[in-house]
């Protein structure tokens, strides 16, 4: 029998997650506005309404609070692509979907997409510093691209190339059109 938490237990639990969504989406925008490299924990502290002792309580440190941010964003990312190609709808339509889903994710989500974009990663390969769980966030979407990409190809409706390199090269144009979106204001 498992044992039950106590009151103050679970209040501090409830607090902490609180507090952890204002710091991430506080750190968000200053990465996005700011960059990792001249971000400051203290502005995202003063842009959250929380000390630096609370945002040091829940994140070691500024690293491990912009490897938070990528995370928990790749799971949403991942999450909202993952139900459209469960559809198995046709490809063509797939991919539409799959194009409609990130956009409206990224308009959601203008300061993760401002960050991405800041980090200079390239959205065809898959990150070489991070998390093993950011890149495998990484893989599995591209590998989801691919797999809609490879139906495509078997039906004859997109050129007979390597479903991998096709995932890719529409991870890339997206990046291409994103960038555009937020170099001329969005």
């Amino acid at each position: 029998m498992a044992m039950r938490r106590k009151p103050r237990e679970e209040a501090r639990k409830a607090r902490n997650e609180v507090y952890r969504e204002h710091i991430v989406e506080a750190a968000e925008r200053v990465f996005a506005d700011r960059g990792f490299e001249t971000a400051k924990v203290q502005e995202i502290s003063q842009l959250a309404g929380l000390s630096m002792g609370t945002i040091y309580a829940i994140f070691p440190g500024k690293i491990e609070l912009y490897a938070a941010v990528l995370e928990e964003r790749a799971q949403e990312l991942l999450a909202l692509a993952r139900t459209i190609a469960v559809r198995r709808d046709a490809p063509l339509e797939t991919l539409h979907a799959l194009v409609a889903v990130y956009i409206e994710y990224f308009v959601a989500r203008p300061n993760f997409l401002r960050m991405h974009l800041r980090s200079g990663a390239s959205w065809a390969l898959v990150p070489a510093s991070g998390s093993d769980t950011r890149a495998e966030h990484w893989n599995d979407i591209l590998a989801l691209q691919a797999e809609i990409f490879g139906r495509g190809v078997a039906q004859g409706v997109f050129v007979d190339e390597d479903p991998a390199f096709l995932s890719r090269l529409f991870s890339a144009m997206d990046q291409v059109l994103l960038s555009e979106w937020v170099a001329t204001g969005m």
